[in-house]
């Protein structure tokens, strides 16, 4: 076949390889946190949508392009046009289903990083909400184990001074082992449960009447899967599983 000069070769066929080459490497590494994964894929999405729009152009420059090579063909067999005509129309026809074959490559391509952008972020975003909840639990969790001893003469000096305090009963909600510590699987003997929440004033207050005393208590804020139910001052050393 005739070999054309470069010059001569269609510019939107040099457009899609300049196209090509301002493309980032497709195999990046990406970082571990959510929120700095988010430029890369908006980078990796504004490629796709890039790669998507070239491939659709592609397709449709090479649909034309084979339409005028039969129209040319036509014209050139009834004698109405030059053979370079149809030359001519054959190498844009070639060129075209070259650029089609490179942007369904380049789409692919795109596409592929794209979902490896859209796993990774999942799997920091994952990541961010497991180190959250981690971080949720001990916050929620106040802790002194204060001499280590805990006995009955304490609890009662402790209900006498909260009743003087508050002028009502204190509120135990748990003395010793209950059906909910055998459902946690928790050894709740020689402990107590308050039901306050520790942030309240009567818990607040709880808890620096057992402080100043160095009796050992536990303040949950909130439920803690296979340890807490809910909010509550749990007055002893920690409960030990069964």
């Amino acid at each position: 076949m005739m070999e054309w000069p470069r010059e001569n070769v269609p510019r939107r066929a040099r457009a899609l390889l300049g196209f090509l080459l301002l493309l980032p490497p497709l195999h990046v590494q990406f970082p571990s946190s959510s929120v700095s994964l988010v430029p890369e894929l908006q980078r990796a999405e504004a490629h796709w949508e890039q790669a998507s729009a070239a491939l659709r152009a592609a397709e449709e420059d090479a649909r034309k392009a084979e339409e005028r090579v039969e129209r040319l063909r036509a014209l050139f067999a009834r004698g109405l046009i030059a053979r370079r005509d149809v030359e001519w129309a054959e190498l844009e026809a070639q060129t075209a289903r070259a650029r089609l074959v490179a942007a369904r490559e380049v789409e692919r391509l795109a596409q592929e990083a794209l979902a490896r952008a859209r796993e990774y972020a999942e799997r920091a975003a994952e990541r961010e909400r497991q180190q959250h909840r981690v971080a949720r639990a001990l916050v929620r969790v106040a802790r002194s184990y204060g001499s280590g001893r805990f006995t009955m003469s304490d609890l009662v000096a402790l209900m006498r001074a909260y009743e003087r305090r508050f002028g009502r009963s204190l509120p135990i909600s748990a003395f010793g082992q209950t059906p909910t510590h055998d459902y946690l699987g928790l050894d709740h003997r020689g402990r107590v449960d308050i039901a306050l929440h520790p942030e309240s004033e009567q818990g607040r207050w709880v808890i620096e009447y057992l402080a100043r005393r160095g009796i050992p208590y536990i303040a949950f804020s909130d439920e803690i899967p296979r340890s807490a139910t809910g909010a509550h001052i749990h007055i002893g050393l920690p409960s030990l599983r069964k």
